[in-house]
C-alpha cells in the first residue's frame, strides 16, 4: 500500500512537472477554428492598428477528450511503477493533468498550423510574383514582334512606281535558302539575332523585318539546340522543322506544298542521311522510301497506287559513286509479291525474270511483248524482296 502510495505520488510530481501551460488557441476542425486567410485583428477599416482579442476557452467536449486521453496515459504508467493501486493514482493524476493542460496542448496544435499557413501564403505570393514577370516579359514580345510586322507591312509604301526598287536605289533583299538557314544553324549566335527568352533564339535571315529562323536551346546545355523552325519562304510561316538531339542533327521535316504539314523527311544518323521519306501523291501516306548507307543511296521503295503498300523496290550499289541500279523488284498485282524481277550490270538491262501469276496480269494488260519481251519465266515463290 505504501509503495502504491509512493508510486503514485511519484507519477503526480512527473506529470505536473511536465506540464506547459500555454496561451488558449482554436484546435482544428473546431466551430471557431480561424479561417485560411483571415483577416488581420490588429487593423481596423480604417488601417489602425487594434488590440488583440483575448484567446477564447476550449470547449469543454475538447476538454474533457484530452483529460481523457492523459488519464489512459498516467493509468499505464502507474500501472508499470506501482501496480494496481499506482494505476489507480496514475488514472486520478493522469485526468487531472489533462485538464489542466488542455489549454497547452490544443495552443501548440494550432500554433503549428498558424506556421504551415504562413509558409504557404509565402510561396504563393512567390509564385503570384513570377507569373506577374512572366505576363510583363510576354507582352514586351508581343508588342515588339506587333512592331516588326507593322513595319514590314509598311515598308512597301516606299517602293517607287512598283518597280520593287526602294527609294534610294536600293535593291529589295532576297531571301536567303533554306540549306544556307540549316547550314548557319550550328554557327556561333550573332548580335543580329532576337533572344526574347533565355532558351529561345529569332532571327530575321533578309531584314525585312518578320522573323525566319526560331531556334530553340537545350535549358540545361546552353548552345546545344534541340530544335529549329524555319520560314524557307520569307513569308513568317514555317514549313521547315529540324531536330537534333545531343547536338546532332537527327531529322528534318518539310512542308513543300504548303498545306501545314510535312510531306517530305529526312532522318540522319552521325550526322549522315540515313533514310528518306515522301508523300508524293499527296494522300498523307508516305508514298517513297529511300535508304542510305554511309551517306549514299542504296534502296528505294515506292507505291505507286498510293495506298501505303510498296509495290516497286529499287537496288543500288552503296560501294560506288552515284546511283548505279543493280536490281528492280515489282509486284504486278498488290498482293505484296515480287511478280517480276529486272537485273542490271553497270547500270544497264541485262535480264529479266517474271513469275507465272506476273505474266497473266502482263498478259492481261497488253504489255506482255513490250514490257517482258525476253523475260525469262520462274515460278511465282522465287525472287527475292
Amino acid at each position: 500500500m505504501r509503495n502504491g502510495f509512493q508510486g503514485a505520488l511519484l507519477l503526480a510530481v512527473i506529470v505536473i512537472g511536465g506540464c506547459d501551460p500555454a496561451p488558449l488557441q482554436y484546435p482544428p476542425a473546431s466551430p471557431n477554428y480561424p479561417q485560411a486567410n483571415p483577416p488581420d485583428p490588429n487593423l481596423s477599416q480604417t488601417g489602425l492598428p487594434q488590440p488583440t482579442p483575448p484567446d477564447p476557452a476550449v470547449t469543454g467536449s475538447q476538454r474533457l477528450q484530452h483529460a481523457w486521453n492523459k488519464a489512459v496515459e498516467g493509468l499505464a504508467m502507474g500501472g508499470a511503477i506501482g501496480g494496481p493501486y499506482g494505476a489507480g493514482g496514475g488514472l486520478v493524476l493522469g485526468f487531472i493533468a489533462g485538464l489542466l493542460t488542455a489549454e497547452s496542448h490544443y495552443g501548440n496544435i494550432n500554433s503549428q498550423i498558424q506556421i504551415e499557413q504562413q509558409k504557404d501564403k509565402q510561396l504563393e505570393a512567390a509564385i503570384e510574383h513570377e507569373l506577374q514577370r512572366q505576363r510583363a516579359l510576354e507582352s514586351q514580345v508581343a508588342a515588339a514582334t506587333t512592331d516588326a510586322v507593322t513595319g514590314a507591312a509598311q515598308a512597301p509604301a516606299t517602293v517607287n512606281g512598283g518597280t520593287g526598287v526602294a527609294q534610294g536605289g536600293a535593291e529589295p533583299t532576297q531571301p536567303v535558302p533554306a540549306d544556307k538557314q540549316i547550314a548557319s544553324a550550328k554557327k556561333a549566335p550573332s548580335d543580329s539575332m532576337v533572344r526574347p527568352f533565355k532558351n529561345v533564339e529569332i532571327k530575321d535571315l533578309n531584314g525585312d523585318g518578320v522573323p525566319d529562323v526560331w531556334r530553340y536551346y537545350n535549358p540545361s546545355k546552353p548552345g546545344e539546340i534541340v530544335r529549329q523552325e524555319e520560314s524557307s519562304k520569307a513569308d513568317g510561316r514555317v514549313d521547315v522543322w529540324t531536330h537534333y538531339k545531343d547536338g546532332l542533327l537527327v531529322r528534318r521535316e518539310v512542308d513543300s506544298n504548303g498545306r501545314g504539314r510535312p510531306d517530305i523527311v529526312y532522318y540522319y544518323e552521325n550526322d549522315k542521311i540515313a533514310r528518306e521519306e515522301r508523300d508524293e501523291l499527296g494522300t498523307g501516306q508516305m508514298s517513297y522510301r529511300a535508304f542510305y548507307e554511309n551517306g549514299r543511296l542504296a534502296r528505294v521503295e515506292k507505291s505507286g497506287n498510293g495506298n501505303g503498300k510498296t509495290d516497286l523496290w529499287i537496288y543500288y550499289d552503296p560501294a560506288k559513286e552515284g546511283e548505279i541500279v543493280l536490281r528492280e523488284e515489282r509486284d504486278l498485282n498488290g498482293d505484296g509479291a515480287v511478280d517480276l524481277w529486272s537485273h542490271y550490270e553497270q547500270g544497264r538491262l541485262v535480264r529479266r525474270d517474271v513469275s507465272s501469276v506476273g505474266l497473266e496480269v502482263l498478259a492481261k494488260q497488253d504489255v506482255a511483248t513490250s514490257g517482258a519481251a525476253g523475260a525469262h519465266r520462274v515460278p511465282a515463290t522465287t525472287g527475292e524482296k
